[in-house]
């Protein structure tokens, strides 16, 4: 596979619009222009081929954060062009498609799990929920339509595009409007556009395993190696202790199934390999000499609670609490966009935490969110989307070094809350089609 510009059909003008127009907003802080890329999104997601609707929404993954803090609506603007794609779809594609009918049965009962929760948490009946049920119902679609609009190889290069003027984005705003810090001993990480640093490393690796090969030792190409150390460096300024484990892990599990045919390569390789890790690591150590590196820092700490930022302690409380609740909540949950308030409400009144606190933890917000029963049926769910894409793709054999990305999801799950996020439901749907895409694509 050649990285070139080839990989796409035609060159996605309007994003590289939208990017200039981040861009612009990061030097002069003016929250007017997002109303252009607003309406940029609009007349995309209404005029152009709706190929370019999907690379549009899967371009603006790594860039949400500067809708969010608009003066003009309360919710996010980026809703707006989702919810036009929503429309478009709808009006033009939805009515001719054919659907994997298991995964679209299983949908609706999730969707069904959810509106339950109103009968007895008040708190899912709201503006939100409604937000969530269109857009969580815009990626089912995508995922079991049976037809494919857009290639891997161009959801892939718009997700690219995106993450780099996310960050040249994070980086233009903090040289035009640095940040004032007060207390010395606050590390400043990065995030470019994507509001999270944690969010930000896990686009950073799912785009390196996007671009490796998905079948053992399959060519890689300078280009690829160029990119995806490019993309490691830059992940690297998050300061993210999880960015750094997963990555470790992940990229040597990455190595071990490459080369898993040829024991003998894979043992000389190892050396080379660990070699490589000695040089990089005094390469550090010394660097660090003369001026410490904040991530060593970051993991200096004898407190668990320090080393994963309190979310240990945030897990204890959600799950003891969880265990507590009567029987409906431990079977169905409270609601994906319930239980944040419903959880928080005890814990503000008993003095467990001063402010609103999240479970940090996809596991434990999914097991608060729909109890033990509906857990059962969202993980089904998972299940047959992967399966549905198998069916289309008409693919014989699944290798598990393709399913690199959804192990880093998996990892980051343990530091994200990710259900009530659709982004979630689309960095799925490219991990799905990942998983079989074809050879050198």
């Amino acid at each position: 596979m050649k990285l070139t510009l080839g990989s796409v059909q035609k060159f996605p003008v309007e994003l590289m619009l939208i990017g200039f127009i981040f861009l612009l907003l990061a030097i002069t802080q003016q929250a007017v222009l997002m109303l252009g890329v607003v309406a940029i999104g609009v007349a995309v997601a209404g005029l152009l081929p709706f190929s370019r609707s999907i690379q549009l929404i899967i371009f603006l993954i790594p860039c949400l954060a500067p809708f969010s803090t608009n003066p003009y609506l309360p919710v996010s603007l980026a809703t707006l062009i989702y919810l036009a794609v929503l429309g478009r779809y709808l009006l033009t594609e939805g009515g001719r498609s054919q659907y994997y009918l298991p995964g679209i049965i299983a949908a609706l009962v999730l969707i069904g799990f959810e509106l339950l929760h109103i009968i007895y948490n008040p708190v899912v009946f709201s503006s939100k929920t409604i937000r969530w049920l269109l857009l969580f119902l815009l990626v089912v679609m995508l995922i079991f339509d049976k037809r494919k609009y857009a290639s891997f190889a161009q959801l892939r290069f718009a997700f690219l595009l995106g993450f780099v003027f996310s960050t040249l984005f994070g980086l233009l705003s903090q040289v035009f409007h640095p940040e004032v810090v007060y207390n010395t001993n606050v590390i400043q990480r990065f995030s470019g556009a994507a509001g999270d640093p944690n969010n930000f490393g896990l686009f950073c690796l799912l785009l390196v395993f996007f671009y490796l090969p998905s079948q053992p030792r399959e060519r890689i190409s300078i280009s690829q190696l160029a990119l995806c150390a490019a993309l490691l460096g830059v992940g690297a300024i998050t300061v993210s202790r999880s960015f750094f484990l997963v990555t470790s892990f992940s990229l040597l599990l990455y190595f071990v199934l490459y080369f898993r045919t040829a024991i003998g390569e894979m043992v000389y390789r190892s050396v080379v390999f660990f070699a490589v890790l000695v040089v990089l690591g005094f390469v550090l150590y010394w660097h660090g000499a003369a001026t410490e590196l904040a991530i060593f820092e970051r993991f200096s700490s004898d407190n668990a609670a320090d080393l994963t930022g309190a979310r240990s302690t945030i897990f204890v409380e959600y799950l003891t609490l969880f265990t507590q609740l009567d029987l409906s909540f431990l079977l169905f949950g409270a609601g994906i966009n319930g239980y944040l308030g419903y959880y928080n409400h005890f814990f503000l009144n008993n003095n467990v935490f001063t402010e609103v606190v999240g479970p940090h933890n996809t596991y434990i917000e999914l097991l608060v969110s729909f109890g033990l029963l509906g857990s059962f049926i969202f993980l089904y769910f998972f299940y047959l989307c992967f399966k549905a894409e198998k069916i289309r793709t008409s693919t014989q054999q699944i290798y598990a070094i393709s399913l690199l990305p959804l192990i880093v999801f998996s990892l980051y799950c343990l530091s994200l809350q990710n259900l009530g996020k659709y982004t979630s439901y689309l960095l799925l749907l490219m991990i799905i089609l990942n998983t079989c895409r074809a050879k050198h694509e």
